[in-house]
């Protein structure tokens, strides 16, 4: 081959390199993105399964605490609204998710996993709030009304501000303790809350008070009145949503009408 040949061979390799680079990148990110896509498709599938499980287990819990005292709780978070949810994000959004959960819940576990950075995503901007409503139907879960204990300590976490408490909903999915045993005790809960930036002080005299205990029983069998059967139970302006991984989608859906 002549020096001349050589050199155009050379040049139009260099000049395929780019492409050939460009073609192999975006290969790799729809790659990535088709594994997320179905890891979270996986992770959503066991989320179903388990809240068939929980139905009849919150049924009869609402059942026990509509048959016990009806009285009016000594003390409710003043951060919630009328349905006893913690609402974060932009007042004036024009979408609000609402996800109703336990702290106790494996389904709720696998829900935050696979769509927590989304919730935060969506507090963090201007167009979708997110309304937290926390229910506590699994203390038989425990042997130490667990699943009770730790919405008080949500609840007594509210008063310390948004990113605060986000940060310790999130840490009480991470450090969820198994079903059948004595769950986080409430030292360990208070510990939990001040390194998510809340004063230890203040948080641990409203858990070892257990300062929103009878709000705590009242919210959830409020939540059963409103129909809920089971967790997580997620609502996109008040329309629950039967498939959960269709919640991005249903959002957007949403956003677009709401244009």
């Amino acid at each position: 081959m002549s020096s001349t040949n050589k050199n155009a061979s050379s040049k139009k390799k260099r000049a395929a390199d780019p492409q050939r680079s460009e073609a192999a990148r975006r290969a790799a990110e729809m790659m990535r993105a088709q594994q997320a896509q179905a890891r979270r498709r996986t992770v959503m599938i066991q989320v179903g399964a388990a809240a068939l499980v929980v139905v009849v287990v919150l049924a009869v819990t609402i059942a026990v605490l509509r048959a016990q005292d009806g009285a009016e709780p000594s003390a409710v978070p003043p951060e919630v609204d009328d349905q006893g949810a913690l609402v974060l994000g932009n007042p004036e959004a024009a979408v609000t998710v609402q996800v109703v959960e336990d702290f106790q819940c494996p389904a709720c576990r696998a829900f935050e996993a696979a769509n927590g950075d989304l919730l935060r995503s969506y507090v963090e901007g201007d167009e979708v709030q997110v309304a937290y409503r926390g229910i506590a139907f699994l203390d038989r879960a425990s042997s130490t009304d667990y699943s009770s204990r730790s919405l008080n300590a949500s609840a007594c976490v509210m008063a310390e501000g948004g990113d605060v408490w986000s940060r310790f909903h999130r840490s009480l999915f991470e450090q969820q303790p198994p079903e059948g045993g004595a769950g986080l005790s409430d030292d360990q809960l208070v510990r939990l809350a001040e390194a998510a930036g809340a004063d230890e002080d203040a948080v641990r005299t409203c858990v070892d008070d257990g300062t929103y205990a009878d709000w705590v029983a009242s919210t959830t069998t409020q939540a059963g009145d409103d129909g809920v059967d089971g967790t997580p139970t997620v609502y996109v302006d008040g329309e629950e949503l039967e498939d959960t991984t269709a919640l991005e989608a249903t959002v957007d859906a949403a956003l677009q009408d709401a244009s």
